[in-house]
């Protein structure tokens, strides 16, 4: 069966919102089934149609609440970074009476780990973004992560704290998500994971210590 293609200037949002729990249960069906395609193959290989059938619906179905193929890797970027988020305040909370550099290496050992065992569908997202950034909410995403990170930077007596600790985690954020990116960006090349970590980690810690002059 071909593809079915709708307007090109089809809005590239989800349809329909589901209240119910069953329809929320196929939309999330669906969302998974997507990120399944886009991780086997190329954005731009992958079909609705393949999307539909490993969903387990009809095509109609899914264009019920996703208009398109953008549409579906957009909700498939959202739950990315609600992943993101949870993968963080989860290690967050576990390793909170951790010294501080061993906490740091395991939150970025969690978070690196996470886009590894996804590079495809991560690199499909990245390379979807640049032509749809308006779509995108980085910013929301942005500043709740950068509100986490905060919370948990005061908490620990190791960090200086004071107006220089929110420069400090722009950077430190920015670097992160820089490494992350690279990570998955070559699916053919495997990066060594534990070196990785361990200067992220080192980084994280010279940019916090330069507050103060001290050396964490």
């Amino acid at each position: 069966m071909k593809d079915v293609f709708l307007p090109l200037h089809a809005e590239p949002r989800q349809r329909r919102h589901p209240k119910q729990l069953r329809s929320r249960l196929m939309v999330e069906t669906i969302v998974e089934a997507a990120g399944q395609v886009f991780m086997e193959s190329d954005f731009e290989a992958a079909s609705t149609n393949q999307i539909a059938e490993r969903a387990g619906i009809s095509i109609g179905s899914l264009y019920q609440y996703f208009p398109n193929k953008d549409a579906l890797i957009l909700a498939v970027q959202k739950q990315h970074h609600d992943e993101v988020l949870k993968v963080v305040r989860t290690t967050m909370e576990r390793t909170r009476e951790l010294p501080l550099q061993d906490a740091i290496r395991e939150i970025i050992g969690a978070n690196l780990d996470m886009h590894l065992k996804q590079r495809r569908l991560h690199a499909a997202i990245e390379a979807w973004i640049p032509a749809h950034s308006k779509l995108v909410d980085r910013a929301g995403f942005q500043e709740e992560m950068a509100g986490t990170v905060m919370t948990f930077l005061s908490q620990k007596p190791e960090v200086p704290q004071g107006a220089h600790l929110q420069t400090a985690v722009f950077v430190i954020m920015n670097m992160v998500k820089s490494v992350m990116h690279a990570a998955v960006q070559d699916c053919n090349t495997v990066p060594n994971r534990d070196q990785i970590v361990d200067r992220l980690t080192v980084g994280i810690l010279g940019c916090l210590a330069e507050q103060s002059g001290e050396r964490l």
